[in-house]
């Protein structure tokens, strides 16, 4: 029995045009055909920022049409920032199309290429690090493809140099203790950005994975995250040799030296911070009658754990006007990121979006905007991790 006057409001469905991502997760895409239907999903939408094409068949051909697209005039109008193409059959020749389209790119910061044909071919892996080189992507997973194996390393890690790469996926890939000297040579070199290593499910065997351990204790402070279970492909060697540490105190070192460089990696943000805050006031509105070298030397105890080269990066930022934040708020409407909260704490707090972006109170947010700008300044002046301070 309906009531007089009542009335059912049924919230609006949202239009599949109006998501910024196309999920077509074993969507029974295949080659060519697969490629233009992605194209045409791509091209009906105002906005599209993920592409979840997981468990297809696209194949060489259909890669190589694809990213052409996504690398024309039109395509890179779409601002996509994460790629997931694992299982999709794509070998070297689809990875040759894939580089090109990284080369120079500045949106994408997530690409996944699991358990695809890729041979470690050297021509095709050194051309795909150069041009990765020269993005901006932050993670790169190339778990299980089995295929790569020792080729893949001997050619990837002496190319590889990219100042944006943080996390690095290379599970199952069939590499051996024959890829822990490029590797090795690698993380503990400057050129080293990685702060999550993954290299589970290979031949690494005991004394491998000491080894490494044991590169990254000496030479490296910037890896927080490494993952090297499942590499338990003994050698006779070392089974004889007692020299080698067992399992468990190699996984205990591992937890030390991960443990010091996230210290090391706060302490480091934490003073970069502070010495920017008074560096602005020192440098930008001097008002000492001592020389500007002196001024600097003193601020210098602030920092203490900040090595000279970062230091000198931090006080080149804050003698520049152009990146004083702005005073007043813009009168544009703001269209970049904010802060996501926590929808299982979205009932004991209340949150306040500013039109710059900034919140009012992140303490249930998942992901902080504020955080996110100050890991992205850390990186600019290269503080992001602890700086030994010698070559």
């Amino acid at each position: 029995m309906s009531r007089r006057g009542s009335l059912t409001v049924r919230p609006k469905k949202a239009l599949l045009s109006t998501r910024s991502y196309i999920d077509q997760m074993d969507g029974g895409l295949t080659s060519v055909q697969g490629a233009q239907e992605i194209i045409s999903m791509i091209t009906s939408r105002r906005l599209v920022t993920k592409l979840i094409l997981g468990h297809n068949q696209l194949g060489d051909a259909g890669c190589i049409v694809l990213f052409r697209f996504l690398s024309s005039a039109i395509g890179r109008k779409y601002r996509i920032t994460e790629i997931s193409l694992n299982s999709n059959e794509i070998s070297d020749e689809g990875l040759l199309a894939i580089s090109e389209h990284l080369r120079n790119d500045v949106y994408l910061k997530e690409f996944f290429l699991q358990n695809n044909r890729f041979t470690g071919d050297d021509t095709v892996i050194q051309t795909f690090a150069s041009c990765l080189n020269t993005s901006r992507l932050e993670i790169l997973s190339l778990t299980t493809n089995s295929m790569l194996s020792d080729p893949f390393s001997t050619s990837f890690f002496p190319t590889l140099n990219s100042d944006s790469l943080q996390e690095l996926h290379i599970s199952s890939t069939g590499i051996t203790q024959r890829s822990l000297a490029p590797i090795i040579e690698y993380i503990s070199s400057g050129r080293c950005r990685l702060h999550t290593l993954k290299c589970n499910g290979n031949s690494f065997g005991l004394r491998g994975v000491s080894t490494l351990v044991k590169a990254i204790d000496t030479g490296n402070y910037s890896l927080v995250n490494v993952e090297l279970f499942s590499n338990h492909s003994a050698t006779p060697d070392d089974v004889d040799d007692e020299d080698i540490p067992d399992w468990k105190t190699t996984e205990s070192l591992l937890g030390r030296v991960l443990g010091r460089n996230i210290h090391l990696r706060q302490q480091t943000a934490k003073e970069a911070l502070q010495l920017l805050r008074h560096s602005r006031a020192a440098i930008l509105h001097p008002s000492s009658r001592f020389p500007i070298e002196v001024q600097l030397y003193i601020l210098s105890f602030l920092a203490p754990s900040l090595s000279e080269a970062q230091r000198l990066n931090i006080y080149n930022y804050a003698s520049t006007p152009k990146t004083l934040p702005n005073l007043l708020p813009t009168l544009q409407s703001y269209d970049g990121p904010v802060c996501v909260p926590d929808p299982l704490n979205m009932g004991l707090s209340v949150w306040e979006i500013h039109r710059t972006g900034g919140c009012t109170s992140c303490s249930g947010s998942l992901v902080c905007h504020r955080d996110r700008e100050r890991q992205k300044w850390l990186g600019i002046v290269r503080c992001s991790f602890f700086d030994p301070g010698y070559p």
